[in-house]
């Protein structure tokens, strides 16, 4: 209750009304891995979007909200943070593959190419915090001598959307 009350004065405060919605398919951890992503925009700056797609591993998935910064031209940029799927690893030993999908909290930047009124390419820059657990196996297939690469400390994305 306390959540729609904030849309709403949200709405209230910068007089918008509902923009409505866009759905697109991309790469990253914003659409859970290569998958769709769901974004509804109660208000104009404001939206809350859902995400399922395939991370090498397994469904992917990521719930998360937007706060787009107010413009009027081809290109704009927004804030973002969700929670969902976030890192995947996956060991190759001599006779088996694991795989296992870990969850937890990523946050950051995106831009949004408008490229016709109903349409838009969209980019992000992310900051996954991975959870202790992820870490913990790394450090257990590094003290037995696995061949382990990083992860990068940040990931990308990059979508097409349409309007509707």
């Amino acid at each position: 209750m306390l959540f729609l009350s904030s849309i709403l004065n949200i709405s209230i405060l910068y007089g918008q009304h509902t923009t409505g919605a866009n759905i697109g398919a991309g790469g990253g951890l914003s659409y859970g891995g290569f998958g769709a992503r769901l974004t509804y925009l109660p208000v104009r700056q404001f939206g809350l979007f859902g995400s399922l797609g395939y991370n090498l591993d397994a469904l992917g998935y990521n719930l998360g909200v937007q706060f787009h910064l107010p413009s009027e031209k081809k290109v704009s940029f927004y804030l973002t943070g969700m929670y969902g799927y976030n890192a995947v690893l996956i060991v190759e030993a001599l006779y088996t593959t694991s795989k296992t999908t870990y969850y937890g909290f990523s946050a950051g930047a995106g831009v949004q190419f408008r490229l016709t009124e109903k349409s838009f390419l969209s980019g992000e820059v992310l900051k996954p915090f991975r959870p202790q657990v992820y870490r913990d196996a790394l450090d257990d297939l590094k003290s037995v001598n696995y061949d382990v690469k990083d992860a990068l400390p940040v990931a990308f994305c990059i979508g097409y959307h349409f309007k509707f």
